[in-house]
């Protein structure tokens, strides 16, 4: 197939099964590659959904700027719709984002700005968000506010969500998402949940993180977890929810790529370390689909990284080596 232009690729990413992992009595295990999206991760969606609608709002106008804070995917995802479409794009960032993530962002053209004031548990998204507001306030900018704007869960309710049913029809019987920024599993849940009776919705999140009310603490997990409750967070749309640990996502990224040729990010990793467990559960004739929000190669240097993982006193091996 022949496209005009780059974001025509943004979406229909593929579903696999694994094959090696789950244990052979229970639920089949499936994956969504949003990886496979042409920046790398589920927020192309959510990048281009949110400038459009600001554009059909008028929002936005040719040649506008846009400021939003970001640990690298949706950063990404802003910075290659932003290029195409011509907008100054500024990203607020903090010592945690992956050097890859920083690099691909100025490649693309966008500016960064780095924050260094950490909270008492070593996030940074508040001063952040405290950035991003200022800018905003300085150059009158346009701010996605990722966290906040219901166009977040809309891309995902319209697309990510209908690919699925698309794929399974309503043979579908748990979704297993990541949260960060409420996004992907608020949207999934709301465009399931509209097509198959039934389906039930996993939210997987950090430990560390505050989203579903658990202390805060130190996390190493990218993409997956918040220091503040994220205004798209709707808890009734999720059935069950389970906090995956740093040495659990990171453990399951590597057998992940060792076990099943699948070379996968930190969030993805916790996703399938909690839809193995829930496999473990079910019934074999039961489906379980876990979305996997981006791909592996911008991690070489941390996760995948014996000496990351030992500066940072994560033990792979007492984890999810036995889930």
């Amino acid at each position: 197939m022949i496209y005009d232009n780059v974001l025509q690729l943004i979406g229909d990413t593929p579903i696999v099964k694994l094959n090696s992992l789950p244990e052979p009595h229970g639920a089949q295990v499936f994956i969504k590659l949003e990886g496979l999206n042409p920046g790398g991760s589920m927020k192309d969606r959510t990048a281009l959904y949110l400038i459009s609608q600001a554009e059909a709002a008028g929002q936005l106008r040719p040649g506008g700027t846009i400021v939003e804070s970001s640990s690298g995917n949706l950063a990404i995802g802003l910075a290659l719709v932003a290029r195409q479409k011509g907008y100054r794009l500024i990203c607020v960032v903090d010592p945690k984002i992956s050097p890859v993530n920083l690099s691909i962002i100025q490649a693309y053209g966008a500016e960064t700005v780095m924050v260094d004031q950490a909270d008492e548990h070593g996030n940074y998204l508040r001063a952040r968000l405290d950035k991003v507001q200022a800018l905003v306030g300085q150059l009158g900018a346009f701010w996605p506010n990722q966290y906040n704007n219901p166009n977040n869960p809309e891309a995902h309710r319209r697309t990510t969500a209908q690919e699925i049913y698309e794929a399974f029809g309503e043979k579908l019987h748990w979704a297993v998402i990541p949260a960060g920024t409420c996004g992907l599993i608020t949207g999934c849940s709301l465009g399931l949940k509209e097509h198959i009776p039934g389906i039930k919705i996993m939210a997987v999140d950090a430990v560390g993180s505050v989203t579903f009310g658990m202390p805060a603490g130190v996390r190493y997990q990218i993409g997956i977890g918040s220091a503040v409750v994220p205004g798209n967070m709707r808890r009734e749309l999720y059935d069950e929810i389970t906090h995956v640990s740093d040495a659990e996502a990171f453990s399951t990224a590597r057998r992940l790529v060792n076990e099943e040729g699948l070379l996968v990010g930190g969030s993805a990793g916790a996703a399938v370390f909690a839809a193995l467990k829930l496999a473990r559960r079910l019934p074999a004739a039961e489906k379980v689909l876990a979305i996997l929000p981006d791909r592996g190669d911008r991690y070489y240097n941390t996760i995948f990284s014996d000496e990351w993982l030992e500066k940072n006193g994560i033990e792979l091996e007492k984890s999810a080596v036995k889930i």
